[in-house]
């Protein structure tokens, strides 16, 4: 089972959608701040990003980030 981590403010995602999506995938979900804010890192803005297994992984669509947590 895969662990993914991310920030509900900084990382482009709707926190409904993306538990309902961990959940369908049998995949363990955190909610918390991950140090990369898109103020900070603003090579970020625009993209979907968070921890995967420990690794930040940065897509620019959701899709390509959910794909990564299979």
């Amino acid at each position: 089972m895969k662990k993914v981590k991310i920030c509900r403010r900084c990382s482009g995602f709707d926190a409904k959608e993306i538990r309902e999506y961990a959940s369908k995938i049998n995949c363990k979900l955190a909610f918390g701040c991950i140090a990369k804010c898109k103020q900070k890192h603003s090579e970020l803005s625009g993209n979907y990003f968070g921890f995967i297994d420990g690794n930040f992984v940065s897509c620019s669509s959701k899709e390509e980030f959910f794909e990564a947590m299979k």
